[in-house]
């Protein structure tokens, strides 16, 4: 009889020691975790996509030298009064509904937004406020709940899902129903049922965004008292399925594959190491327990990111890359400082 992957994973997490992320390793995560943030950005060099990463990774706790300013701003302030692209502001102000481009064919608007929601996502995640204004070029100013409501109202099924489901679970109380301008209603376990019934490694980067959105629409939902039952103990075995092949597929030296979900693959250079076990290392951090967090496997994998971004200068690394790394060891580090 074939053993399931979650069978599989149930059986490795028991054998599995639990316990903390040994000290000498935590202060080395703090010391990449800084050598991050102290990346310079500006204005003139980094794109706001960039920039919207760099929140990812560090939320109200980085800057950016604005040089139209003349001085180092928030970078939360940039992005949402600030922020420019082929020489306006990134924020359009459209009858009345803030908009930012997103990515199209044929010109270069994945510079500021590459995917549906990102930004709000980014804002989520960063626990920004509903009220914090926003300035579009027209002069117009909006504020975050403004996007979050255009965000629902426009809301597509096919559209990608992790990016909402993160600002939906964020912002937006799990019981409350909201209708689309397509007539349908939808809450924010509706559009985790759709999350769930995809496959990841057909998602944005094969998948490790979009099973970050489903750790933390279950993780949030759990920490508010929620029930594991229905919906949410499905998307408890989602997490458990992909948990189990990313164990199946991890390198002898920690590293997780350069393939995915796909097939095992070592990473080929420190710039793709880097990516690959930090972007898997970030969905980790809210599908597993801080307990689980301090396993022998989970361990091995930040130790061989870590010595990675010890040896090598950030600008060896993407910057999505780079960035989401960043954010898996913060997340981590928050989640078993107590351990």
């Amino acid at each position: 009889m074939k053993t399931s992957l979650t069978a599989v994973l149930a059986i490795s997490l028991a054998s599995s020691v639990l316990g903390k992320i040994p000290q000498p390793l935590a202060q080395r995560m703090d010391k990449v975790i800084e050598k991050a943030r102290m990346r310079a950005l500006t204005s003139e060099a980094n794109t706001p996509w960039v920039v919207m990463h760099a929140v990812v990774a560090f939320e109200r706790d980085i800057e950016v030298l604005d040089l139209n300013k003349n001085k180092k701003v928030n970078a939360i302030d940039y992005l949402t009064a600030s922020a420019e692209f082929e020489g306006q502001l990134i924020y359009q102000d459209r009858e009345g509904v803030p908009i930012l481009k997103t990515r199209g064919r044929g010109d270069k608007s994945f510079l500021v937004q590459d995917h549906v929601d990102q930004f709000l996502f980014a804002y989520a995640d960063a626990g920004v406020s509903l009220d914090h204004e926003i300035i579009s070029r027209s002069g117009r100013k909006f504020s975050v709940g403004d996007k979050l409501k255009h965000a629902r109202k426009g809301f597509r099924e096919e559209q990608e899902l992790a990016w909402t489901l993160v600002a939906l679970a964020h912002y937006v109380p799990f019981e409350e129903q909201w209708r689309a301008d397509t007539g349908k209603k939808y809450d924010t376990e509706e559009v985790l049922r759709l999350a769930i019934q995809r496959d990841p490694r057909r998602e944005t980067e094969g998948g490790p965004h979009h099973l970050y959105g489903v750790a933390y629409a279950l993780r949030r939902y759990l920490d508010q008292g929620g029930k594991l039952s229905g919906t949410w103990r499905k998307a408890r075995e989602y997490l458990d399925e992909y948990l189990a092949i990313s164990r199946k597929h991890q390198q002898e030296d920690g590293a997780f594959s350069a393939g995915g979900f796909h097939r095992s693959l070592r990473p080929r250079t420190p710039r793709h190491l880097v990516s690959s076990t930090g972007h898997a290392l970030e969905w980790m951090s809210l599908a597993l327990t801080s307990e689980e967090l301090g396993q022998d496997w989970v361990v091995k994998a930040i130790e061989r990111l870590v010595t990675d971004m010890e040896k090598f200068p950030t600008e060896v690394f993407s910057d999505g890359g780079l960035y989401h790394a960043a954010h898996a060891l913060r997340r981590i580090r928050e989640a078993t400082s107590g351990n």
